[in-house]
């Protein structure tokens, strides 16, 4: 997220009395002092910067376009995003006479959607590359022309090149289809998704039928819900697969939109292009309890799974609260937006698991900041003061911002808090030790990321400054 001569050249250029050598020297000295595992080369340097009173700004250029940088018109873009969707090869009448072939997919990455063309001669590298559905793709030499909707459609021609991406610090700016896939919400409007998740609530029927044209038409339909609430019709039309659905199966349906029918009500429609998952039963899941935070009404656990995510579960007056550091069995009597309620004494235990990581060990490393919105916990130390600042939002309003400068042994990266939580951040020195519980990662406009506190986030200062 840094770069290391960029910012050694930005210190020396507010210190050149110091020359390079010296500021080196100076890095090995603050890595010494404070220890393996919370410093890079980048990091201390900050703190050096820090103690000589010099500010190093980031670095966030790129020169691969986000979807959102395409209009109708532009030629030989690059442009880096995830395969949401790949529909079936078609053909077309060409206007000299004969049938060309072309393939529809759609591409995400994490916040828009685009439909990608791939004409004739580029058929090939599709099925030279074996693409699947959330692979990580750049696409260079393209060009983006107006869609039967008006949009822009990106295209790939003669001159166009389609390769894998394997760029850590690309990968690092797509999160995948899991980090942004939903639970299915009320539905309100007509909107698109990248991926929904919800529990089948009634089992699926298949239809063939005729369209006026007298081409040949198929429709798969079944019933969802999410935790006990109003059933939602899902329709996929022309489905490439239909698997076999039972009442009360988990499943996750990719690139899909939100309808209104004829009776007003709003469903569910994919194509041949969606994809329907099922996910494994529920099961009991084991967490190491991080911290306790509250929230308006009850006590809530901040637990952290093996895979490093961390979980809040909000536990009703007959659950026994756990320990720091226990290791606990959590089977949720109800689970609504990401939060777990555990009310029942049987739903929240302490076990023993002698193979389970501790702490130090479940939290995620800064490179590994990769998936937008995920719950985490990292152990950090501050490389800059906390400060606190006024900001003026777009609408005119001003609010309090915090922000820090926190930094580990893989690298660097921001922490900001809004509002009421920009406090948290103040008075934080640099060199101190801190374990942040429930941080969520945030992309950037540049990029880049930003770790975010929330309102149950938990700052706990594991030691003074170095």
């Amino acid at each position: 997220m840094y770069d290391f001569e960029t910012l050694v050249g930005e210190l020396l250029q507010s210190k050149p009395e110091l020359g390079r050598d010296e500021v080196l020297r100076r890095i090995e000295d603050k890595k010494r002092t404070v220890g393996a595992g919370y410093l890079t080369d980048q990091g201390a340097l900050f703190l050096v910067a820090g103690e000589l009173g010099v500010s190093l700004r980031r670095d966030d250029a790129s020169s691969d376009l986000t979807i959102n940088d395409l209009y109708i018109g532009a030629n030989d873009v690059t442009v880096v995003a995830r395969v949401l969707a790949i529909y079936p090869v078609a053909t077309f009448d060409k206007k000299d006479g004969g049938k060309g072939k072309y393939q529809r997919l759609a591409l995400f990455d994490g916040k828009n959607s685009v439909r990608f063309t791939v004409w004739e001669e580029g058929l090939e590298q599709v099925e030279r590359l074996g693409l699947q559905v959330d692979r990580a793709v750049r696409i260079a030499n393209a060009y983006v022309k107006q869609g039967l909707d008006g949009k822009p459609n990106l295209n790939l021609g003669k001159r166009g090149r389609l390769e894998l991406l394997n760029d850590e610090k690309a990968l690092a700016k797509l999160p995948s289809i899991s980090a942004v896939a939903r639970k299915l919400p009320s539905l309100t409007k007509e909107e698109r998704f990248v991926a929904l998740e919800c529990v089948v609530s009634s089992e699926p029927r298949y239809s063939e039928f005729v369209r006026s044209d007298g081409s040949a038409g198929s429709l798969f339909q079944f019933g969802v819900a999410q935790d006990g609430g109003k059933e939602t019709r899902v329709v996929v039309w022309s489905p490439v697969a239909r698997p076999e659905l039972k009442r009360g199966q988990k499943v996750r349906i990719t690139n899909v939109r939100a309808r209104r029918s004829n009776s007003g009500d709003y469903e569910i429609h994919g194509d041949a292009g969606s994809i329907i998952t099922v996910g494994p039963p529920a099961e009991r899941s084991e967490l190491r309890v991080a911290a306790t935070s509250s929230s308006q009404s009850a006590k809530v656990v901040l637990g952290v799974g093996k895979d490093g995510r961390v979980k809040f579960i909000e536990i009703g007056k007959g659950v026994k609260e756990p320990a720091q550091g226990d290791i606990v069995g959590v089977a949720p009597d109800e689970t609504r937006e990401e939060r777990l309620f555990c009310r029942s004494k049987d739903s929240l235990q302490v076990v023993e698991d002698e193979s389970f990581p501790g702490l130090e060990q479940l939290a995620t490393k800064l490179r590994e900041v990769k998936e937008e919105d995920a719950q985490i916990m990292v152990e950090v130390i501050a490389l800059s003061h906390g400060s606190v600042d006024d900001v003026k939002l777009r609408d005119g309003t001003t609010v309090k911002k915090g922000e820090l400068v926190i930094g580990d042994d893989t690298g660097e990266i921001k922490l900001v808090a809004w509002r009421d939580f920009a406090s948290r951040v103040s008075g934080i020195q640099p060199g101190e030790r801190l374990r942040l519980v429930g941080v969520v990662p945030k992309s950037t406009k540049m990029g880049g990321w930003v770790l975010q506190l929330s309102n149950l986030s938990v700052v706990e200062r594991l030691r003074g400054p170095s």
